[in-house]
Order: C-alpha cells, then sequence, then structure tokens
C-alpha cells in the first residue's frame, strides 16, 4: 500500500529546495548584475561576497504555515452473497388443452324398413377439447450463492499544521560618495529587483503547495475509488449475467406454455434483482462516503 502521508511530505520537501534553489539563483544574478556595474566587484561566482561587497546583507526567517491532510488508514470489507448461475437441462411435463375430431351422433331420425319404424343415427365429426400432456428439454438456471468481499483501504482523515521557513535576504546599500549617485540608484535598482523576486517566490511556493498537495490528495483517493468500481463492474457482471439467463430460459418456457415453470423463474428473476439493487446502493454508499472524505481534506488545505 502507498503511504500517502510520506508521498506529501516528499512533495512539500521537493518544492521547498526547488525554491531555495531559485533564492540561490536570484542572488547569482544578482551578483553578475553588481559585477558588470562594478568593475572593482568580486568575482560574481562568489555571488555572496559580490553582494557583500555592496550591501549590507540581513537574513530574515520568512514562516510558511498551512494545513495539510494526515491520513490514517481503516481497512473497509464490504461482504456480499452474489449469484453463481449454472444451467442444467431438465425435462420439464405438463398438460397442455388440445383439441381433436370425435365422430358422434349428432342426431336420429326415424327410418321405415321392412315395414317397421327405426331410429338411426346421423354421424358427424364434433371438436373434442381434451389436456394433452407434453415434454420439453431445455436448460434451466440453477442458482447458487458465491461469498464476494471487497477491500479497501478507508483514509481517516485530521488536518496537521505544517511550517516552511524560509531564510530570505534583506539589502541595504552600503554608503557611497556623493558623487557616483547614479551609480547608486543603479545599486538600488539591482537591490529592488532582487527584494521583487524573493516576494513573488513566497508568492509562487504557496501556489505550488496547494497545487502539488492538491494532487498527491485526489491521486490517493482516485487510487481507491478505482478498486471499488473495478469490484462493482465486477459485481454488475455476475448479476447482469444471472438475469439474462434467466430472462432466457423465461422467454423459451413461455413460447412451449410452461405457466408453472415460468411463475418460478419470474419469481427468482424478480428477487435477484432486488438483490442486485441492494448490493449496489451498499457500494455506492461507500464510493460517497469516500467522496465526501475527499472533499473535506481538499477543503482542509489552507495556505492562508
Amino acid at each position: 500500500m502507498t503511504d500517502y502521508n510520506q508521498a506529501i511530505q516528499l512533495k512539500v520537501k521537493e518544492i521547498k529546495s526547488k525554491y531555495e534553489s531559485r533564492i540561490t539563483t536570484i542572488q547569482q544574478e544578482g551578483a553578475e548584475r553588481i559585477a558588470r556595474t562594478n568593475e572593482d566587484a568580486p568575482n560574481p561566482s562568489n555571488f555572496e561576497a559580490a553582494i557583500n561587497f555592496t550591501f549590507d546583507v540581513k537574513w530574515k526567517i520568512t514562516s510558511i504555515k498551512f494545513d495539510v491532510p494526515k491520513f490514517s488508514m481503516e481497512r473497509e470489507t464490504l461482504k456480499f452473497d452474489i449469484p453463481e448461475v449454472r444451467m442444467k437441462t431438465e425435462s420439464i411435463k405438463f398438460d397442455v388443452p388440445a383439441t381433436r375430431t370425435k365422430r358422434v351422433c349428432l342426431f336420429k331420425k326415424p327410418v321405415f324398413r321392412n315395414w317397421k319404424w327405426y331410429s338411426e343415427c346421423v354421424y358427424g365429426n364434433k371438436p373434442e377439447v381434451y389436456m394433452r400432456r407434453v415434454e420439453i428439454k431445455t436448460d434451466i438456471p440453477v442458482f447458487n450463492s458465491k461469498r464476494v468481499d471487497i477491500k479497501f483501504d478507508k483514509p481517516v482523515v485530521r488536518m496537521e499544521r505544517a511550517e516552511i521557513k524560509l531564510h530570505l535576504p534583506h539589502f541595504y546599500l552600503k554608503e557611497v560618495d556623493v558623487e557616483i549617485g547614479e551609480h547608486q540608484r543603479e545599486m538600488e535598482d539591482i537591490a529592488a529587483d532582487m527584494t521583487t523576486e524573493l516576494s513573488e517566490v513566497q508568492s509562487s511556493m504557496k501556489n505550488e503547495l496547494k497545487i502539488e498537495i492538491t494532487k498527491e490528495i485526489t491521486n490517493m483517493f482516485d487510487d481507491i475509488q478505482k478498486t471499488i468500481l473495478d469490484s462493482r463492474n465486477d459485481v454488475c457482471e455476475t448479476y447482469e449475467g444471472a438475469i439474462e439467463k434467466t430472462k432466457q430460459s423465461i422467454k423459451r418456457l413461455k413460447e412451449n406454455n410452461a405457466t408453472a415453470e415460468v411463475q418460478k423463474l419470474e419469481a427468482q428473476l424478480a428477487k435477484t434483482v432486488v438483490e442486485f439493487e441492494t448490493t449496489l446502493e451498499s457500494i455506492d454508499s461507500s464510493l460517497e462516503d469516500l467522496n465526501g472524505q475527499e472533499i473535506e481534506a481538499l477543503n482542509g488545505l489552507n495556505f492562508g
């Protein structure tokens, strides 16, 4: 598991080191300007000597205070019983109404024969309804339950005060002869430019800290959310497969008028759909909780 707290601290150190290097660069560039303006200035490669030659330099500590999230991880486990379906070929027997033609006596008519009257039937065909036994063989889904665990590390957030101290130089021009006032103005411009750039360092550093720490927090929650979403997709595939197989079996049974079996499978289908919805609600609730934790962590960042 990634140590997210360590990742954030490393990012803070990386940014601090970057801006400390930037401070050094500002001084180096200032020393080069001094060398171009002041012929007797020391070699600008030794920028501290070059700057100290012209200015009284006083170092002051500038503190950047901000709140960063500190995460502790709690192991969360979501447990579900999801359907495991296999198809079993079964022979289903049932009675269905059918018709057949039967020859019957429609009516009797008198017939005179051999000096006597007789009654004789007049026959005709008449449909007769009866129950016919039907046997079909079809694949019926057989359901078993399979235990599934979704495990992930749920972050618990608390904000912790952090502080970065930067040693920033302040420049005070040494006394110069009144006769070289133009030279003095040039040196003052150099000092003003370096002071402005150093002030911008502090502002840029705050902005970059916020951007980079925000990225680290977002990446952490993205990793955890992906773990849950991947498991959610697996659960969906399992349920959707079971539902589709059940629907196909119901369709085949309806085509063959196997009413009793259709009723059984439709009841099983309804139960499976309810379980599917309940399972997804539980997973989605965990995703919502995780999203709330992310919002809390991001809103807690304070670089004032």
